[in-house]
């Protein structure tokens, strides 16, 4: 009987360490699961939010790396995606009700080498060095504000251009959601390159189809440079078409840089000079 006892207790204690570790090991499992995928459908002082984001980590397979995903798609929804509401004012949840980031890695990247992200609309595949370890001195964590632009340029239709008004929104969105440091990195920049811009245009060292492009971003990173409140008022008075046509494209924005300039006989010339479209 005494051994049968023994016997008992030690199957019972075997038992229980089995359930302590398989509770153990589905926490675990949780854990990693919960880092793989998160969606934020709510962010702190904010009654309603309108659009439900969420990432994808599960192709990340350094571990440090994938601890920055929660953050990252934090900072995306209750701060990055409010900033573009502000400055852009297009509600985007009329076209996404939902976006979500798919992370990956150089080794599992399915687009053509090159492409560190892209807006498919309403979602995002982003390599994560561009992404997750993009600001590693960030003061808020890690962040991105030039995918997310993208997804809210969609509904502008046709542009002349992929990154158009892209030098002004990132700045302002890096201002307002704080991240003061990377303001004024994008700021310098600008300021070094408005003027390269115009002198390389009068000059002549930029011509063909980009020449138009490059007076655009000037006149844009000029205006913005000169009242930053510009950037505001360039979604605003910008007309929306899905006229696809080039001519289209660049009358619209012209018509809005020279409408935001004051409107500035100046800006006109110096757009038609340089090939952009008669508005």
């Amino acid at each position: 009987m005494k051994h049968d006892a023994e016997g008992s207790r030690k199957l019972a204690k075997t038992y229980l360490v089995a359930v302590f570790l398989a509770i153990v090991c589905a926490g675990l499992l949780n854990s990693a699961a919960g880092q793989d995928q998160v969606t934020v459908s709510s962010c702190p002082g904010q009654a309603v939010f309108p659009v439900t984001f969420q990432i994808d980590c599960t192709h990340v397979t350094d571990a440090a790396t994938k601890q920055l995903c929660k953050p990252f798609i934090n900072n995306q929804a209750c701060k990055v995606f409010p900033a573009y509401h502000k400055i852009i004012g297009i509600k985007l949840e009329d076209t996404c009700k939902s976006i979500k980031f798919t992370i990956y890695e150089d080794s599992n990247w399915p687009h053509p080498k090159g492409e560190g992200g892209l807006a498919l609309n309403c979602a995002v595949d982003y390599l994560a060095k561009y992404s997750l370890q993009a600001h590693p001195n960030s003061k808020i964590g890690p962040y991105d504000v030039h995918e997310l632009l993208h997804e809210y340029q969609i509904p502008l239709g046709a542009l002349p251009d992929a990154h158009v008004l892209f030098a002004s929104s990132m700045a302002e969105a890096t201002r307002e959601i704080g991240e003061t440091d990377e303001y004024e990195r994008l700021m310098k920049n600008m300021k070094a390159e408005a003027p390269r811009l115009e002198q390389d245009l009068r000059s002549g060292k930029i011509t063909g189809p980009k020449q138009c492009s490059a007076a655009e971003t000037q006149v844009e990173e000029s205006l913005y440079i000169e009242n930053s409140r510009t950037v505001y008022a360039f979604y605003r008075k910008l007309a929306v078409s899905k006229n696809s046509s080039m001519e289209d494209r660049q009358a619209r924005f012209n018509r809005m840089f020279y409408l935001v300039s004051g409107p500035k006989p100046e800006v006109r010339k110096f757009l038609l000079d340089n090939g952009c479209s008669k508005f």
